[in-house]
């Protein structure tokens, strides 16, 4: 008797910048543990926007990928900044500094570049009479449509829920056509930097 395997396969379509990503390592690769020393489990501190889903920190030698997130990428293969990467950076740093750049961050594993891939909080400040509120800069970035979700299956520990709720809110943020959906969809031309 024979078998027949037939197999499927689904192609998907994800915003270009997809293609550029890189994969969080599952445990701490051993050059970056030889070059930086082990991963710390949090870190607290003063923090910049280096581009869409990457922070550096003050006295802190690698930068930090937020958990769960690609955001477009700053500069393309030409070196020459985007429209979109811009737009998606300046978005962060805007959140940054609404909290006066004070970070606190959860760190999960070095990624592939020996970046640290962190969950994080900022406590922006509110206007006067209202306590400041916490909140993830990256599931906001995720809820603006300037970012989309990112190795969601990788379950932080402390937040085994957190996969499920980006995915919530990307899916929210798409259907609306939020950010940067329409482009990443194919629904309006990519931004042209030399005709803005």
């Amino acid at each position: 008797m024979k078998k027949t395997v037939v197999a499927l396969t689904l192609l998907v379509t994800l915003p270009a910048a997809a293609q550029q990503t890189r994969q969080p390592a599952k445990s701490p690769l051993p050059e970056c543990v030889t070059r930086l020393g082990e991963p710390p489990k949090t870190w607290e501190g003063q923090a910049f926007a280096i581009d869409g889903d990457t922070i550096g920190g003050i006295s802190l030698k690698p930068l930090i990928r937020l958990w769960g997130i690609q955001a477009p990428e700053l500069r393309n293969a030409a070196n020459v900044e985007t429209a979109p990467g811009m737009r998606a950076r300046a978005a962060l740093e805007d959140m940054l500094a609404l909290a006066d750049h004070r970070v606190t961050c959860k760190v999960a594993a070095f990624d592939d570049t020996c970046r640290l891939v962190a969950q994080c909080t900022v406590i922006a400040e509110m206007p006067t009479g209202t306590a400041p509120a916490p909140h993830d800069p990256a599931l906001r970035l995720v809820e603006d449509g300037l970012a989309y979700g990112f190795h969601l299956e990788d379950a932080l520990p402390w937040d085994r829920e957190a996969g499920a709720r980006y995915a919530h809110f990307e899916a929210i943020s798409r259907q609306a056509r939020k950010g940067l959906w329409p482009q990443w969809l194919g629904e309006q031309e990519p931004m042209n930097p030399a005709t803005k």
